[in-house]
């Protein structure tokens, strides 16, 4: 189990000394303060040794290289970044100070020079004399790289999935048996909730005094009932400008991708108007370099905000679709009830007595018969057929008053010999087998008559 911290020194120099000329706070089995050293881009003494003050030399020559240095004649007010490894009893139980320290030195010399590349500067120690009694490292880091470029902080900080403690613990999980032959156990801390995180000054003016109320408070009211009264970013939007907070979106950086590109998202500013006419700036949520928390709370950045809408979306969709079911349910309970009461009436009538021959004709006239379906369907086909042959002889007997004859008359008209009786009588005989089929004679002698007439 590893712990690391980093801390930001206005004065390298002091660092340098602190980690190898100060003398030991217990004394240990080997009586020196510094077990092992290492260093990247540090030259030693004409001795081969490293020297505290020609170290902070060369820290302090790469500062100067620096545009700022050059044009104002002012050095870095962070002048170097102080890290601290600490190791537990599992990791290296000081069995063999020396040689663990050494194993140690191997794979935290190698981390570093991966993790801040190959143009940094920067001098590591391990020790035991802390009043632990843990094997554990300092390393300064100068804030400026031997290219001249000011170092990335972002490699240094402490925390969030892409922070040193993360980076550190992943390389040790694939390197540590290799140097050491023991199995590494990574630390796995507590998860802190961020859902309303509250900034130092906002808890220390709630904790020195009992009946403290924060701008904050009223803001994160307002979005939570935006949050929770609309369906989409529009409408959440529109809500909080009723309310005076107005929303400005950003880039906001959350560390790097595996190409080194700069790794960003969508962030909320919002501006708060109070009822005094206060005007009040937070951003949605963010975590510093130092680990301090910003902002109203990671309830409050649009991704999560969008999730929230979602959510009410499809509950919403939910209770509609259930509400037209319910309905559907209705209309078909109340088709299925007529249909049993109608056929609740017709089992009913049918089961009642058979009337006697003598009162059959006086029943008869009083309660009507209820006849089954079969009968039913016969009847309402009889009647249709009925209908069909009735309509059928009205337009026969149309055609033979009006359109045959007057037909067969322009037949008759159209030919050039004379006309005789015999003749029409044949035509029209010719015109009414098209249409209606062979006729008797009877049907012929009729039809002459008619056109005599």
């Amino acid at each position: 189990m590893v712990v690391s911290k980093t801390i930001q020194s206005t004065n390298a120099t002091a660092n340098i000394r602190y980690i190898l000329n100060d003398t030991p706070h217990i004394m240990n089995e080997t009586g020196h303060r510094v077990l092992a050293l290492a260093q990247h881009n540090v030259d030693t003494d004409y001795a081969g040794n490293i020297n505290a003050l020609y170290t902070a030399a060369q820290f302090n020559t790469i500062r100067h290289t620096t545009n700022k240095y050059k044009f104002s004649h002012k050095d870095k007010k962070t002048q170097s970044e102080h890290l601290i490894i600490s190791f537990s009893d599992k990791d290296f139980d000081l069995s063999d100070p020396v040689g663990q320290a050494k194993q140690a030195m191997t794979l935290i010399s190698d981390f570093m020079t991966k993790q801040l590349g190959p143009n940094s500067q920067w001098l590591a120690a391990a020790q035991d004399d802390n009043l632990g009694h843990k094997l554990h490292i300092h390393v300064v880091v100068n804030s400026v790289n031997v290219d001249g470029k000011v170092l990335d902080t972002s490699r240094v900080k402490q925390v969030g999935q892409d922070g040193f403690r993360n980076h550190l613990n992943n390389y040790l999980e694939q390197n540590f048996e290799l140097v050491t032959g023991r199995k590494f156990v990574p630390v796995t801390p507590a998860k802190r909730d961020y859902t309303n995180a509250t900034s130092s000054k906002e808890r220390n003016m709630k904790a020195n005094r009992s009946n403290a109320h924060s701008w904050k408070d009223d803001l994160r009211s307002i979005i939570d009932n935006a949050m929770s009264s609309n369906i989409d970013m529009q409408g959440f939007k529109d809500q909080l400008s009723s309310n005076g907070v107005t929303i400005v979106e950003k880039p906001h950086r959350i560390g790097k991708n595996e190409d080194g590109t700069p790794k960003k998202r969508t962030s909320f500013h919002y501006t708060y108007v109070d009822e005094r006419n206060k005007q009040h700036k937070s951003v949605d949520f963010a975590i510093t370099k130092k680990g301090s928390i910003r902002g109203l709370g990671e309830n409050y950045i649009p991704d999560n905000i969008q999730h929230q809408l979602d959510l009410n979306m499809k509950k919403q969709n939910e209770l509609s679709g259930k509400s037209t079911e319910d309905d559907l349910d209705s209309i078909i309970d109340d088709i299925e009830a007529g249909l049993n009461d109608a056929v609740s009436a017709a089992v009913a009538a049918n089961e009642q007595p058979k009337p006697t021959e003598s009162s059959s004709a006086s029943m008869t006239s009083e309660v009507p018969v209820v006849a089954s379906s079969d009968e039913v369907a016969t009847s309402i086909e009889s009647v249709n057929q009925r209908r069909r042959r009735n309509r059928q002889e009205r337009v026969t007997a149309e055609f033979e008053r009006q359109d045959g004859p007057h037909m067969i008359m322009q037949t008759v008209s159209r030919t050039k010999k004379p006309i005789n009786e015999e003749e029409i009588a044949k035509a029209q005989n010719t015109q009414k087998i098209n249409h209606n089929g062979p006729s008797s004679s009877s049907t012929s002698s009729e039809t002459s008559s008619d056109l005599e007439l």
